[in-house]
């Protein structure tokens, strides 16, 4: 357990069904809400002629929202230029589409940022049993771009196929003054829902 701003944030919360999460929060889609999304939501679509990235291509135009992905999730895609394989990951096209965008870096003078950051490498280390220097920062990017995102719309969705990584954001933006106003999608449990 650590503590922000004197709440405590504890890794050993227990976990919620993505059904317990969905029917005690906000419901994404008839809220003003940002999205935020991770590398494996777009890993697990796989290529873009697959069922599984034109449905999630259709959700997003269907519900007319974008998600929004840290530019460490996008060089993880394959986006830099210099580590492209053409055809294989098809996060420029999704691009090209409207349909998902790439965040600016986060500005690290803006304390909500750095604190909810370094909350959510704490979070992960503890309900990993790792250390928090062997802690992805893609993880602690989608907390800068959630906190971010709560800046313009009223809420967010993070969607993760990293359980420790969504539960982690959305504590660290509760301890940190977001409360109730973060979700966590597992991005396995979305693609199943839409495809």
């Amino acid at each position: 357990t650590s503590t922000t701003s004197g709440t405590p944030v504890s890794s050993h919360q227990p976990r919620r069904s993505e059904s317990e999460t969905m029917s005690e929060r906000f419901d994404p889609l008839q809220e003003s809400a940002g999205w935020v999304a991770d590398t494996g939501l777009f890993i697990a679509c796989g290529r873009q002629q697959s069922n599984k990235y034109t449905a999630l291509e259709r959700f997003a135009q269907r519900n007319d929202l974008t998600f929004v992905i840290p530019q460490r999730v996008y060089d993880e895609l394959g986006g830099a230029p210099n580590r492209s394989t053409p055809g294989q990951m098809p996060i420029n096209s999704a691009i090209d589409a409207g349909w998902v965008t790439v965040a600016d870096e986060p500005d690290y003078t803006n304390s909500a940022v750095s604190q909810v950051m370094d909350d959510v490498r704490s979070f992960i280390a503890h309900s990993s049993n790792r250390d928090e220097d062997q802690i992805e920062k893609a993880d602690a990017a989608l907390a800068a771009v959630a906190v971010e995102l709560l800046e313009q719309n009223e809420f967010v969705c993070v969607v993760t196929t990293d359980i420790d990584a969504g539960e982690g954001v959305v504590a660290s933006l509760e301890a940190n003054g977001f409360g109730n106003r973060a979700q966590f999608k597992n991005g396995f449990e979305l693609i199943d829902d839409i495809t």
